[in-house]
């Protein structure tokens, strides 16, 4: 998900309609506005993915095994 963050992102950097790249991936039109929103805040990096959310693990490392 993020190689695509990266590449629409590119496009528009490159010239390309925010409408036109977004459209051709698919996404709703307010994906790519927050993608560039993001990529303004914090560059390249704050399109990366972030930590998965989620229920922490009751069972670490070794005890797995």
């Amino acid at each position: 998900m993020e190689e695509i963050r990266i590449r629409a992102v590119q496009r528009v950097q490159d010239g390309e309609s925010p409408e036109v790249v977004i459209k051709t991936l698919g996404f709703s039109r307010a994906c790519i506005y927050n993608w560039l929103a993001r990529y303004r805040r914090g560059g390249w990096h704050a399109l990366r993915s972030g930590k998965q959310s989620g229920r922490t693990k009751k069972l670490a490392g070794m005890e797995i095994a």
